[in-house]
């Protein structure tokens, strides 16, 4: 992890380089028709936000084994991509294999083109990658039936492409240059084609020369969409590619403020800047923390990871085999389902992209207080959560309860001071068939809520702010138009205490008549 002050060196020796290539003579110049500032920002300018996902189906251990004609799986690929829109993501990026389009060039095209249209179908613009050193397996790539994943082990099947030992055969790079000219000739026209990575994290001897080829062969095939490769190595080449690429293109898997200094020190390099791989949560890369900076600097992103499958990149890179499933993923979103890991991340997914917003069904006390029976010590028995509990000899006070904590800005309404309390309180809903329910809960310490006598949510510990907590099946099911029990215990151990709840409807923004748009 680099210091400021060497990001800050850093920055100035890339755009010293950026400034030398720009004139460098044959044989280390710039490739021919690199993007101007002016025409990369308008390009850039005229896209939406672009928020996506590296693909790869759940039902592929490796590109080779995605693009085979024998294996590929369109079926797959339309399920997932539908989910991935319902998220709210408009983009994925996907890596190719050139041994695969070596064997079969026609068949190759053939499914890509059915690539795109699928991602076409469901909104999804499409970045394709044509070299990658990343070599998780140990191995070459092959043609034929791959290994089936070690069980536990990160990406036990990634192989490169074209392989390291193509890489160092200048002889085989004729065959190179046609598969990126077939393509870039065959889509570099194509809207579905967002932009073109020409080489993942370059890492080989010859890689610093085969990222020059490959940029130059793309630019004469003469693309409408821009060409980039990620900043990675060492020897300047990370100076080089940014002389190279029309886009600056960056993978950061730290926390936000590691992205926030690495993007900072990026912008000297006066392009628009996209971030093509990130969101590790064991690393603090997380949807919640980093997708509202990318979307306030309307930063591209494309997190790793869609849906859990046989890449195994829900495990930690160097998980041992045999390794069972991490309570943390470490990628990925969704499980062969369609289920999510986390409910959290796909609200966070969804309302930074705008495909769901949230709408008040009944209101905390944040706008002003709001009245509840509440009773403390002793217990009021088994039934005080069920509707019929006949609750008049309790006491009435404003929402929220609790002790005054100046630090957390905490002002209750009404003084809490026992170990628990109990709060009962009739409230209206409307028809909630469509779209998820959460509580809104601000809660110090342990909370459980009912609704018409069901368990509808509960969570240990204590919060310093508002949280929405998923609203269980079954208190879903019990939830009906009109009017509704909402009854909330809350216990304190030690410390400060505080307890205030609503609830909210998360709905698709375009499922009900008057959605707002952006």
């Amino acid at each position: 992890m680099c210091s400021d002050l060497l990001m800050a060196a850093a920055l100035v020796l890339m755009l010293l380089a950026a400034a030398v290539y720009a004139e460098a003579p044959a044989g280390g110049e710039a490739a021919p028709e690199r993007w101007s500032p002016e025409k990369a920002w308008e390009w850039y300018n005229n896209q939406p936000w672009l928020v996506g996902f590296n693909y790869l189906p759940s039902t592929a251990v490796n590109d080779t084994e995605m693009w085979q004609k024998e294996t590929f799986d369109p079926a797959t690929i339309d399920r997932e991509f539908g989910w991935a829109r319902q998220i709210g993501y408009n983009s994925c990026r996907v890596f190719l294999q050139f041994i695969v389009w070596k064997a079969d060039p026609q068949g190759f095209r053939k499914r890509f083109e059915q690539f795109l249209a699928l991602a076409d179908k469901h909104g999804l613009t499409v970045m394709p990658i044509f070299f990658d050193d990343c070599a998780f397996s140990g191995k070459e790539p092959y043609l034929g039936k791959q290994d089936d994943p070690a069980p536990g082990v990160h990406n036990s099947g990634w192989v490169p492409s074209p392989g390291k030992k193509v890489v160092a055969d200048r002889r085989a790079w004729p065959e190179l240059e046609k598969y990126v000219k077939d393509l870039v000739g065959a889509f570099g026209r194509d809207k579905r084609v967002v932009i073109w990575d020409l080489y993942n994290e370059p890492s080989t001897p010859e890689s610093p020369a085969l990222v020059e080829s490959a940029f130059r062969w793309a630019r004469e095939a003469k693309p409408e969409q821009p060409l980039t490769t990620c900043l990675f190595g060492g020897g300047g080449l990370p100076e080089r590619i940014a002389a190279l690429s029309d886009i600056i293109n960056i993978h950061n898997y730290n926390d936000l403020g590691n992205v926030k200094r690495e993007i900072a020190a990026r912008k000297g390099l006066g392009r628009p800047l996209l971030v093509s791989e990130w969101m590790c949560r064991g690393q603090n890369s997380r949807f919640e923390s980093h997708l509202p900076y990318f979307r306030q600097e309307r930063i591209a992103c494309w997190n790793w990871g869609l849906v859990a499958g046989r890449t195994q990149t829900y495990y930690p890179w160097g998980s041992p085999q045999g390794a069972p499933e991490p309570k943390v993923w470490h990628h990925d979103v969704l499980r062969k389902d369609g289920t999510p890991l986390d409910p959290a991340e796909i609200l966070a997914i969804g309302l930074e992209t705008g495909a769901l917003e949230m709408r008040e069904l009944v209101p905390t006390a944040e706008p002003m207080p709001v009245a509840w029976h509440y009773a403390s010590d002793p217990w009021p028995g088994p039934d005080w959560a069920r509707p019929e509990f006949n609750d008049s000899k309790w006491r009435q006070g404003a929402a929220p309860f609790g002790t005054p904590d100046p630090a957390h800005a905490r002002k209750p309404n009404t003084p809490w001071k026992a170990p628990d309390i109990w709060l009962r309180r009739t409230v209206e809903l409307p028809d909630v068939k469509g779209g998820a329910l959460f509580l809104r809960v601000y809660h110090d310490e342990d909370v459980e809520v009912y609704l018409n006598g069901v368990l509808a949510g509960k969570a240990a510990g204590f919060t310093v702010g508002y949280v929405l907590i998923p609203v269980t099946p079954e208190g879903r099911a019990a939830a009906k138009e009109g009017k509704n029990l909402l009854a909330v215990h809350c216990h304190q151990s030690v410390g400060g205490q505080y307890i205030d709840v609503g609830i909210m409807q998360c709905e698709p923004r375009s499922s009900r008549r008057g959605a707002r748009s952006e």
